[in-house]
């Protein structure tokens, strides 16, 4: 029986125009009304993922910023787990050095030295899950976020870094040059405080290694009193992996990659297919047949 289940967004729960289906939509309330629990577990910032689920009127609780904040569905923060203080500056040095552009993400706002490195994020993003990125759109969506201050965009991190080095909860590197991105995994791979990972081929995700979406999702488990046993988890990329691995019934998206394919017990439609949908529907039909 499951009771609790974790979805990612991109690539997962949105589909290719950062929309949520109407199928998604009604799947997800069908396992609010028979008792089972809904969590987002995202990468992104907990206003970047509050925004679109907000709109399509879900009622979710939130794992942010792959488990670096737990969130309930009112916006309290739950835990918080940043970097620590002495990871700051090795991270940034580390990425800058292999001219990698940085994010940092800071309670509930993301800081970039530009808007095209957000777009650039989101076209990596499109790519990674076998998809045509719509620049334009993505242009639009981030200049609005950035008018609603969920994006700030700063001529220098050294302020950020020396008023709010406490409160860095993860660094967003990316990049169109993977040997690059490579020879910087390799790299902070050496730090042994921190978890390094990524929502696509052109970006790395460095958090605290105590702050992983599967970290998370068993600690919210483990406070509803849920076996994880009893947790599913859905996702596409290499972030998902530590849910995955962690859970009783793993779902893999039908446009993720084959590895993340391999790792879980099954596979489901993309997210262009209602992908979310379809593996929630496998879960009610079954235990309604019980």
């Amino acid at each position: 029986m499951i009771r609790l289940i974790a979805i990612d967004m991109d690539g997962t729960l949105l589909s290719p125009d950062h929309t949520i289906s109407e199928m998604n939509k009604q799947s997800i309330r069908e396992a609010q009304a028979q008792g089972i629990e809904v969590v987002i577990a995202t990468g992104r910032s907990y206003l970047e993922a509050y925004e679109p689920v907000h709109q399509e009127g879900l009622d979710l609780s939130y794992i942010c910023i792959n488990g670096a904040e737990v969130r309930d569905n009112t916006g309290n923060l739950i835990t918080g787990t940043h970097l620590l203080e002495e990871d700051i500056h090795k991270v940034v040095s580390i990425l800058e050095l292999h001219e990698i552009d940085c994010q940092l993400f800071i309670d509930k706002t993301v800081y970039a030295k530009s808007i095209q490195v957000q777009i650039d994020t989101f076209i990596q993003l499109a790519e990674a899950a076998n998809l045509t990125p719509n620049v334009e759109d993505i242009r639009k969506e981030i200049e609005s976020r950035a008018e609603q201050g969920i994006v700030q965009i700063v001529n220098s991190f050294d302020p950020i870094l020396e008023d709010h080095q406490r409160e860095i909860y993860k660094i967003l590197g990316t990049s169109f040059n993977r040997e690059n991105l490579d020879v910087a995994r390799a790299a902070l791979n050496n730090i042994p405080s921190l978890a390094i990972s990524s929502s696509g081929a052109g970006n790395l995700e460095i958090t605290n290694v105590n702050a992983q979406k599967g970290i998370a999702l068993t600690a919210l488990a483990r406070a509803r009193d849920i076996p994880m046993e009893q947790v599913m988890a859905i996702g596409d990329n290499y972030n998902d992996l530590s849910m995955m691995e962690r859970v009783g019934r793993s779902v893999a998206m039908g446009n993720a990659p084959k590895t993340i394919q391999a790792a879980c017990d099954h596979i489901t439609e993309t997210n262009s297919n209602d992908g979310v949908s379809v593996a929630i529907q496998k879960v009610l039909q079954a235990q309604m047949s019980r």
